[in-house]
């Protein structure tokens, strides 16, 4: 599926998700950029398009590393993160250093590099314990714990640099995603259905 645009960078990358995302992107046609430190993301991911992309191993709370990866780069695709609730709960501080300033750090060098959009991975924590179904977006977020919370504070960051640099960005909150290449030490597993 060819894309409208040529080039993309993809935050974390080499996880789970990200590394199926730059699998499609290369596929149609894409020149991409990953850059992941590793902390939940393994380069055996990015097997399938070894040579075909550039990957940066290096931290979204490095600015000079993050303004690197972006350069040239038309959209940015924002999955980096510390994906383990609990270890926001342990650490929010540490948690937010990654979740909220290293997401600063992307829309910062988006804006530089006037990148066309960013596409942001935010989460259904925000919703929180609410029993409606089916969610929608219109619902008050009702956050429970950091991991939440610094999800919720970057889509208002999505909001803020829209309206006031016109930096065209979305976020997604996903759901219960799961298969191929997921970490079997994810709580998700036992609940996804074997491959």
């Amino acid at each position: 599926m060819p894309f409208d645009f040529k080039s993309a960078l993809v935050t974390g990358g080499a996880g789970f998700i990200g590394s199926h995302l730059v699998e499609a992107l290369v596929a149609g046609g894409c020149r991409v950029t990953v850059l992941d430190d590793l902390s939940s993301g393994r380069e055996a991911n990015l097997a399938p398009v070894a040579g075909r992309i550039t990957y940066m191993r290096g931290s979204i709370c490095d600015r000079r590393m993050i303004e690197k990866a972006a350069a040239g780069c038309e959209v940015v695709f924002h999955l980096a993160a510390v994906v383990s609730v609990p270890k926001t709960v342990d650490d929010p501080l540490g948690s937010a250093a990654v979740n909220e300033t290293g997401s600063l750090n992307v829309l910062e060098a988006a804006r530089a590099v006037r990148a066309q959009r960013v596409v942001f991975a935010s989460s259904s924590a925000v919703y929180g314990d609410d029993p409606a179904l089916p969610k929608r977006e219109d619902m008050a977020p009702k956050p429970l714990t950091p991991y939440a919370v610094q999800k919720l504070v970057v889509e208002f960051y999505l909001r803020v640099y829209q309206s006031l640099y016109g930096l065209d960005a979305v976020g997604l909150r996903f759901f219960n995603v799961f298969g191929p290449r997921q970490d079997p030490s994810s709580p998700y597993w036992e609940s996804s259905p074997s491959s």
